[in-house]
């Protein structure tokens, strides 16, 4: 008891100055920026400062009526204290409150004034129509604000954005502003601005100075480019093979493109490899690629099927369509989406799997399809020899 007395008593007029200027729960910066800042469009930021406004000045309205009735309960209390001392007690809680709502007025007050210059800087006052008619651009900006944020954060769309970028009819590629429905509308030679990213990894080390004027590659050089396709090329060298691929998805998100298609620089597609995998897009496939030889003079092809009795083979070149449990990479086509659903890394090499069929396994758990067109056959060279397979 006697502690506390000495503090009230000892307590210098300039920290109780300082009780007073401090108050304030959410600063200035907090609304603008954190709270009527963080919505995706100027309606919305404009709908939730007016909710701010209304509620804040309910505050006020309440604290007004709350301080009057302490005021009114402290005169009654210092009536009665003259004859009960219980009623002293309670004057002096009553002192306590009124400061403490005091306190909690001044910062109240300090918001409503920061809420009511935001509002006046909306260059103009929308009505609740207005703003209702702008939900459907605002949820799908906010669906993909939210989706890309799990990309930074986990490397995939997490399962409860998934769901709200499929209520508002978004597929799962956020990066991309276009609406991306080339899949049922892919037509050659229409201008679907279709976005696709050519990658090839390189396993040697090109320095800058054979990097100046474009990076020239054998194994892109004659592939058709239908009208219409936006094509941007990257190559990524000096790494190992899981980290090169990993390099290119990363690359190619952030790109924003609609489709990836991986070449290898010892497997070497037709000219109209391209054109033949878009027209698997246009039938609703994510992920399709080509057929090529494996370079062990039998013949067989690399990628891996499942047998009608269950077991695992290579595939036979009759230019027929198959599903495959393997797909291997050296001519390969993939839709945006289905980096969005699987998690980092994407491509690891183990003792067990290769990068790509580390990459094909997850992408069954993901619940995808693997395709191989075998009328696109590819020819694979073997780099110490330069013995072409085919």
């Amino acid at each position: 008891m006697n502690e506390i007395k000495k503090v009230e008593q000892s307590l210098p007029d300039e920290l109780l100055a300082a009780f007073k200027e401090m108050p304030q729960a959410r600063t200035d910066y907090t609304l603008r920026e954190l709270v009527i800042g963080t919505h995706e469009t100027i309606e919305q930021q404009y709908a939730h400062t007016i909710l701010e406004l209304r509620t804040t000045y309910g505050k006020l309205r309440r604290a007004r009526i709350s301080l009057e009735k302490i005021d009114y309960q402290m005169e009654e209390y210092s009536k009665k204290a003259e004859s009960n001392e219980l009623f002293g007690f309670k004057l002096r809680e009553k002192e306590i409150d009124k400061y403490e709502l005091e306190c909690a007025i001044i910062g109240t007050l300090r918001e409503f004034n920061c809420l009511y210059k935001i509002y006046k800087s909306f260059p103009k006052k929308f009505t609740r129509k207005e703003v209702n008619a702008n939900q459907k651009e605002y949820w799908k900006r906010r669906a993909v604000k939210q989706a890309n944020q799990d990309i930074i954060a986990t490397g995939r769309v997490k399962q409860g954005n998934q769901g709200l970028l499929e209520d508002i009819g978004k597929p799962l590629s956020p990066v991309l502003d276009h609406v991306r429905d080339v899949e049922h509308k892919y037509i050659e030679g229409e201008n679907s601005n279709t976005k696709v990213m050519i990658a090839v990894p390189v396993a040697r080390d090109i320095p800058e100075e054979e990097q100046e004027g474009g990076i020239d590659l054998p194994c892109i050089k004659g592939l058709i480019i239908p009208a219409g396709i936006q094509v941007k090329y990257y190559v990524s060298h000096g790494r190992k093979v899981a980290a090169a691929y990993n390099d290119i998805v990363r690359e190619f998100l952030a790109d924003g493109a609609d489709y990836l298609l991986t070449i290898e620089d010892d497997t070497f597609p037709p000219e109209d490899a391209l054109v033949k995998l878009l027209h698997h897009i246009a039938d609703g496939k994510k992920v399709v690629g080509a057929w090529y030889m494996m370079r062990n003079g039998t013949g067989d092809g690399v990628p891996i099927a499942i047998n009608d009795k269950g077991k695992r083979g290579q595939l036979p070149a009759d230019d027929k369509v198959y599903e495959v449990y393997t797909l291997p990479m050296g001519c390969s086509f993939y839709a945006a989406e289905v980096f969005y659903k699987i998690e980092q890394p994407w491509f690891e090499t183990t003792d067990c799997l290769s990068q790509d069929s580390f990459f094909s396994q997850k992408l069954r758990d993901a619940g995808y399809t693997l395709y191989c067109d075998t009328s696109i056959r590819c020819k694979h060279i073997d780099r110490v020899t330069s013995k072409v397979y085919e």
